[in-house]
């Protein structure tokens, strides 16, 4: 995780991810689709994830195992997405209520 950071960082993140077959694609994208919606881990793993889609977004379907991790990725962020409107709806009934609260 540091050296992704670090790259991001540096603005090397792109030149480290370019041109990479399925058998070196595949651990990065393994990893990032296992742990972008791990806390300590989302803020590095969204940049390496746009960063996989806009360099390999192109090459869709020449690969199943790449299209089968990028399937996964879209359904990890998909269901982080679900989960996080959800907490913020709970935090705006929580306010309403506490506000509510207030004037009694």
């Amino acid at each position: 995780m540091a050296v992704l950071e670090e790259l991001g960082k540096r603005q090397g993140l792109a030149i480290c991810l370019s041109n990479r077959d399925e058998e070196s694609l595949e651990p990065i994208l393994s990893f990032t689709a296992k742990y972008i919606a791990k806390p300590q881990y989302t803020s590095i793993l969204i940049g390496v994830a746009h960063k996989l889609c806009d360099i390999y977004g192109g090459v869709a379907g020449q690969s199943e195992i790449i299209d089968e991790l990028f399937e996964k990725l879209r359904r990890q962020v998909a269901r982080e997405c679900v989960a996080q409107r959800s907490l913020h709806s709970l935090i705006g009934q929580l306010d309403a209520t506490l506000l509510a609260s207030d004037f009694h």
